[in-house]
């Protein structure tokens, strides 16, 4: 019912493939991520995810971000946002959204990421709306998931990895965002991203602790 027909940009792709032909696949690391709830606005919203860093050569590197709406479908609610900084020591380092399978999603940089910090340097909503951006419905529904692509820009570019886009000057640095949540539609929710249990090691998180999931019937 909450179905999302995936849509692409051929320009920006195309663009895109054209960049990545200068780049190899040893050169890709990922890192798994999924929903801090427990520090999250509402304690409502549930995702999972990949973070995919390519450096390309020189200044440049390419971020893909997957992400899954692991939202109970009975609660419904939808994910119409996510911002991000990331740990580069250049002052003047950006992130732009060129490709989505989602056309309603675009650019979204130097959004408010409050109570957690702001701004957040780079990211992709409905609209370029991290608040807002028209229906949530047009959103990753319930169980579907998405795929983002954006063109890094920094001195450092070539020492970033996939974590690297965890880091930040705050104490979450990866934000998503939920709205049309609950019966009413009424609710939302905004969720830090956290690292895989597996991972947490790499960005210091220490002894989080595992969490119960909710996984669609």
């Amino acid at each position: 019912m909450f179905g999302q027909a995936h849509r692409f940009f051929p320009g920006t792709m195309l663009v895109l493939v054209g960049v990545l032909g200068v780049s190899t696949s040893a050169s890709a690391d990922t890192i798994n991520i999924f929903a801090d709830m427990r520090n999250s606005t509402e304690g409502l919203g549930d995702f999972s995810g990949m973070l995919t860093y390519d450096f390309v050569l020189g200044d440049m590197g390419v971020l893909t971000v997957d992400l899954t709406n692991d939202i109970d479908p009975g609660f419904a609610g939808f994910l119409t946002g996510f911002i991000f900084n990331f740990g580069s020591s250049d002052k003047d380092a950006s992130a732009v959204l060129t490709s989505t399978t989602n056309a309603f999603f675009l650019d979204a940089q130097n959004q408010s990421g409050s109570p957690f910090g702001n701004p957040y340097l780079g990211g992709a909503a409905l609209g370029g709306n991290w608040l807002g951006g028209g229906s949530p419905m047009n959103g990753i529904g319930p169980s579907d998931s998405d795929t983002f692509t954006f063109d890094i820009t920094a001195v450092d570019a070539d020492s970033l990895s996939a974590a690297s886009f965890l880091q930040g000057p705050y104490d979450f640095n990866f934000l998503v965002r939920f709205r049309g949540v609950g019966p009413d539609g009424d609710l939302s929710d905004k969720v830090p991203g956290v690292p895989a249990p597996g991972a947490l090691a790499l960005l210091g998180f220490g002894a989080l602790g595992q969490r119960r999931r909710r996984r669609a019937a």
